[in-house]
């Protein structure tokens, strides 16, 4: 290994991009976690649909290992939408909490489908008319896969404003940390 690269934990991300995990020691127990995303006015426990209008801004389903949040639950719209995964495991003296950002499952189906049924129509339009007519019918599907992939600004504002409720509702009750000294080992720059 060079000495001249640096470690990939000390490498900087581009500005706004969102961690795929986050992860927090908190002072609070697993219900008392979920308690406090549930006391904040914009999420909301999913449940049947409650109509137009009067859905929240975040659903949150409980799992076995803690919870998933959803953005724009009741958004009905193509394109992307953000999930965030919570799990959480209970510590000696509070809990540990990792949460996970993705795609939504359902987006993740469309688009697999979508290819799908378009790869098929392709496959079976080569065996049966040749293959600049499958080629031909394949641009709608690749059109509509490149429109929802597309929608990629929905999807990061979605993740920013996930991350934004995690760690406004985590940091007050995270168990704080020490940071560590620079270079503590190198001559000079003790105290």
């Amino acid at each position: 290994m060079s000495s001249s690269s640096p470690p990939a934990s000390l490498v900087p991300r581009r500005a706004g991009r969102v961690p795929a995990v986050l992860e927090f020691t908190v002072t609070a127990d697993p219900a008392e976690v979920e308690r406090r995303f549930l006391d904040s006015p914009e999420v909301a426990l999913l449940q049947a649909h409650t109509g137009h209008g009067e859905d929240p801004g975040y659903a949150l389903e409980r799992s076995p290992q803690g919870f998933y949040l959803t953005a724009d639950p009741g958004a009905w719209r193509p394109g992307t939408r953000a999930i965030c995964e919570v799990e959480l495991t209970r510590e000696s003296e509070g809990a540990r909490v990792v949460v996970r950002f993705r795609l939504h499952p359902l987006t993740r189906t469309a688009f697999a489908y979508i290819i799908a049924l378009g790869l098929a129509m392709a496959g079976f339009q080569l065996a049966i008319a040749g293959p600049v007519v499958a080629a031909t019918l394949l641009v709608p599907f690749l059109i509509v896969v490149g429109l929802l992939a597309a929608d990629r600004s929905s999807l990061r504002r979605q993740q920013r404003a996930l991350r934004m409720l995690v760690e406004a509702t985590l940091t007050p009750i995270a168990v704080p940390h020490e940071r560590a000294r620079t270079a503590p080992f190198r001559r000079g720059t003790g105290d």
